[in-house]
């Protein structure tokens, strides 16, 4: 008996390809009608954005320079009193203290005087004897003199001796003389008196003390004249600092006679603490560290409680010389490479300016601004030139 086998036909290559392509067409023709049925978005102009900023407009103007500067207040007259003899100290002024007030010819210190005092009466003593030796000397020349001239009594040679006696006690006088002198003078120094009114500022020696010339006894400042050395860079003090016959140069080869101008100081403590003064010299030049010395002197202040005193350390402004025609803008416009930013119809605008002077939070500018120009205050980090701005501030210089 024959078995019947049955085989199945699978689906020809064309048939399978033709499905794929069908389906694909289904999927584009999906997909397009798709997309033909969303609607497009309505079509906006590209819009530029404007970079907000505040302005200030620009007008040419004086401008006084300002010189700051910081030094200690020094009283222009400090001296310390020495002993100039020896001996022990008898008296010494109880209100002799620091900080206490002497005047002119106070008594400050004495010195046990009795050697110097019995030097001056033993010379004094010794002058009276050397006086009567040299009358009788002198008398005893004369009669020997005439007798030996007019009787032809005694020899030269007595004649000499009796001279050279006399000029032996004129000798002897001559420097007994200068004996008492100097005990006089020793006696003088004996007493130490205030060579002026002013204040105690150290006292070295106490009552009962032995002294020898040359020790220190006290210090005494004068407080009516005070000063401040205030150093300043030389560059700045040549260029802004006003001195007499500018451009002549000084005499002797040295810096010319500053301006007395009126200067203002400030306790660096206390903002409260103020004072005047005037410019009065420069000192001295250091060519090390490239700065000149000015003396400031202080006008005086008899009203304050508190006033400006000795070894306080303050700020000093100095006025100094005056710049025409200059435009002055914040600092905060003038950017690191030495520009400033406009505003010309809308648009920023690069200015290449001359940078003069920096003074706290301003910038002085002699070149490359002009009159009416708006400059941006705004600051702006690298903005290209020719952006879009929109003004929201505007205020004179």
């Amino acid at each position: 008996m024959q078995k019947e086998i049955i085989v199945k036909k699978k689906p020809s290559v064309v048939l399978r390809l033709a499905l794929c392509l069908l389906i694909l067409a289904v999927g584009i023709g999906g997909f397009v009608i798709l997309k033909k049925m969303k609607k497009s978005p309505p079509a906006r102009p590209l819009a530029e954005p404007a970079l907000p900023v505040e302005v200030m407009i620009a007008h040419p103007q004086d401008f006084p320079v300002t010189i700051h500067g910081y030094g200690d207040v020094r009283a222009r007259t400090r001296v310390t009193l020495s002993a100039e003899v020896s001996g022990r100290v008898v008296r010494k002024d109880a209100h002799l203290l620091p900080g206490s007030v002497v005047n002119k010819g106070d008594v400050l210190f004495e010195i046990d005087e009795k050697d110097y005092q019995l030097e001056l009466d033993t010379a004094k003593s010794r002058l009276a004897i050397l006086t009567r030796d040299l009358a009788i000397a002198g008398a005893e020349l004369k009669r020997v003199g005439t007798l030996h001239r007019k009787n032809r009594v005694g020899s030269l040679s007595s004649v000499e001796k009796a001279e050279a006696a006399v000029n032996a006690i004129h000798n002897q006088i001559v420097q007994v003389r200068k004996n008492r002198e100097r005990a006089t003078i020793q006696l003088s120094r004996c007493v130490l008196h205030a060579p002026f009114t002013g204040r105690v500022s150290w006292v070295g020696v106490e009552a009962d003390e032995y002294v020898t010339p040359g020790k220190k006894m006290i210090t005494l400042v004068d407080d009516s004249t005070l000063e401040v050395m205030v150093p300043l860079n030389s560059r700045e003090a040549a260029r802004w600092l006003r001195l007499r016959g500018d451009g002549h140069g000084g005499r002797e080869n040295w810096f010319a006679e500053p301006e007395p101008v009126q200067c203002e100081l400030i306790w660096s403590e206390d903002n409260s603490v103020r004072a005047t003064g005037t410019v009065d010299r420069i000192i001295s030049f250091d060519p090390q560290t490239r700065m000149v010395q000015v003396a400031i002197t202080l006008a005086r202040d008899e009203e304050s409680a508190v006033p400006l005193v000795d070894g306080m350390f303050s700020r000093v402004t100095i006025p100094g010389r005056i710049l025409h025609q200059v435009y002055i803008v914040p600092r905060e416009a003038l950017s690191f490479t030495g520009m400033v930013y406009v505003v010309a119809d809308g648009r920023l605008q690069y200015r290449k300016v001359d940078l003069v002077r920096e003074e706290e939070s301003l910038a002085v500018i002699s070149k490359g601004l002009a009159p009416g120009d708006m400059v941006i205050t705004t600051r702006l980090q690298e903005p290209l030139e020719n952006s879009l701005v929109r003004v929201v501030g505007k205020k004179d210089q």
